[in-house]
């Protein structure tokens, strides 16, 4: 077994893990993060076209979720993709809604 973020008996982790990833802004951190590794903040921001403080909001929401990790490195915070834990995440719903008893 990987190293789950979310119980799946707990629907308000599944949610919070899936809303946080329900976001465009967030999904392209996402997938600008999985390209290209350790980020700060202002690396990120040079991305869009939206303030260095939604940036910092839409990361906060990510790192909370367990999607992407941070840490502080002198004056800036870096961020990267926590590809394990979201991977095993969706393994994880995945089988659990393959295995689940309907009928088609």
């Amino acid at each position: 077994m990987g190293p789950y973020s979310i119980d799946i008996n707990d629907y308000q982790s599944i949610m919070k893990f899936f809303t946080a990833l329900g976001d465009p802004i967030r999904l392209q951190i996402v997938y600008i993060l999985g390209d290209r590794g350790k980020l700060n903040v202002s690396e990120i921001a040079k991305e869009f076209e939206i303030s260095r403080p939604s940036i910092s909001h839409h990361l906060k929401i990510l790192r909370d979720a367990q999607i992407l990790e941070s840490k502080k490195m002198g004056q800036e915070v870096f961020y990267w993709l926590a590809r394990d834990i979201v991977a095993s995440n969706l393994q994880l719903l995945a089988d659990t809604i393959r295995e689940m008893n309907c009928s088609s």
